[in-house]
């Protein structure tokens, strides 16, 4: 089965995602399960039509909550 394109806006909303994990979960830690918790979280505010400081309020909440903590 062929991978169905995505459009363009499913593309912005994927770029604003990737950028709000950059920007905030660059240098912490995360179980490898957990990545798609975070995507996910920045997804659904970005398919409601999120602005990006709504996208990077919802993964900044997700990191924090899924970060594995060093003590």
């Amino acid at each position: 089965m062929a991978t169905r394109r995505l459009t363009k806006q499913e593309k912005l909303n994927q770029a604003a995602v990737e950028a709000a994990f950059k920007k905030h979960g660059t240098g912490r830690q995360f179980n490898i399960f957990d990545l798609s918790k975070i995507n996910n979280a920045g997804n659904e505010v970005a398919k409601r039509g999120g602005s990006q400081d709504e996208i990077e309020a919802a993964v900044l909440s997700a990191c924090e909550q899924y970060e594995i903590k060093v003590a």
